[in-house]
C-alpha cells in the first residue's frame, strides 16, 4: 500500500464519500481504507471501529449544517429578532439539506438511528443556543423568564416538529413555522414592554 499522510479530516472525507457511494449499512472500514490506499488497521489509530467513525461523520455533518445558526448567535440584533431567525434556521436547515443533498440526508437519517449520543449532543447544542438568546433577552429587558434553561427546552420541543422530514412537504410549512415562533416569542416577552 502507498503511504499517505492521514488525519481525522482526510478519513472523515473518505468515509463520507464511501457512505454516499454504498450507504451506511453496506459501507465499512475496509472500503474507507481502500479508498485512501491504506490498511484498515491504519484507520484504527484514529477511530475505534465503524460505529466510532460513522458517529464522527454524523457529528461533522450536523456541525456543518448548523454553521448558519452559529452566525445568528453572533449577530448584533435584539434577542426577539435573533430568536426568530435562529428558530427559523433550525427548521429550514435540515429541509434544505434534504432538498440540496438528498443522498447525504438519507444517510444521515440512517446514521442518526445508531448515533444517539451524537444526536443528543446536537439537541443539547440547539437548546443551549436558544438559552443563550433567552438570557440575552432577559438582560435586554425584552424577555421575562425566571428559568431560561427550562424555557429553552420548551421552545426547542415546541419547534422540533419542523425539523422532522414529515413536515418538509407541508404546503403551509412556512406559515406554521412563523405562527409557532411568533407565539413562543410573545410568551417569552416582558409584559411591561
Amino acid at each position: 500500500m502507498n503511504k499517505i499522510s492521514l488525519d481525522k479530516e482526510i478519513i472523515l472525507n473518505a468515509a463520507e464519500e464511501v457512505i454516499r457511494r454504498f450507504g451506511p449499512e453496506k459501507a465499512n472500514i475496509s472500503d474507507v481504507a481502500k479508498s485512501l490506499k491504506v490498511s484498515h488497521a491504519a484507520l484504527y489509530r484514529y477511530y475505534n471501529g465503524k460505529t466510532d467513525l460513522w458517529n464522527a461523520v454524523t457529528e461533522r455533518w450536523l456541525s456543518n449544517l448548523h454553521v448558519s445558526s452559529k452566525d445568528i448567535l453572533k449577530e448584533d440584533n435584539p434577542a426577539d429578532i435573533k430568536l426568530f431567525r435562529l428558530l427559523e434556521d433550525f427548521a429550514e436547515v435540515k429541509r434544505r439539506s434534504a432538498v440540496n443533498d438528498p443522498e447525504m440526508f438519507a444517510n444521515y437519517l440512517k446514521l442518526a438511528q445508531g448515533s444517539m449520543d451524537v444526536i443528543e449532543k446536537s439537541i443539547e447544542g440547539g437548546i443551549n443556543s436558544i438559552k443563550e438568546i433567552i438570557v440575552q433577552g432577559i438582560t435586554e429587558g425584552i424577555f421575562f423568564e425566571e428559568f431560561p434553561q427550562q424555557a429553552a427546552i420548551a421552545v426547542y420541543l415546541a419547534t422540533s416538529t419542523f425539523i422532522h422530514p414529515n413536515s418538509f412537504e407541508d404546503a403551509n410549512r412556512k406559515q406554521n413555522i412563523e405562527s409557532v415562533v411568533n407565539l413562543l416569542i410573545r410568551g417569552l416577552k416582558n409584559p411591561n414592554k
